[in-house]
């Protein structure tokens, strides 16, 4: 049963690289994988900043409220937050 699987495999990652390097198409098809891998890692990195920048922002507000429990604190806010810009 192993050897039948092996065979089938190696069938498989044959007929995948004749696909991707076809004289006719493959660069194409190269292009369109290329394209799509890109189109993840983009995705993936924009995610990651948008959920680093939310937990960055939640921490800030837990440590403004930590704050401004604390007795002689006051409100949490600093002077120049009050002042008009």
């Amino acid at each position: 049963m192993t050897r039948i699987l092996a065979i089938l495999g190696g069938l498989g990652a044959g007929a995948a690289l004749m696909y991707l390097f076809d004289p006719n198409g493959g660069r194409r098809r190269r292009a369109l994988i290329r394209d799509k891998a890109v189109g993840v890692s983009n995705d993936l990195r924009q995610g990651i900043n948008a959920k680093t920048h939310d937990l960055a922002n939640r921490t800030r507000g837990l440590m403004h409220e930590a704050k401004s429990m604390v007795p002689g604190t006051g409100s949490g806010t600093t002077e120049k937050a009050d002042q008009p810009i």
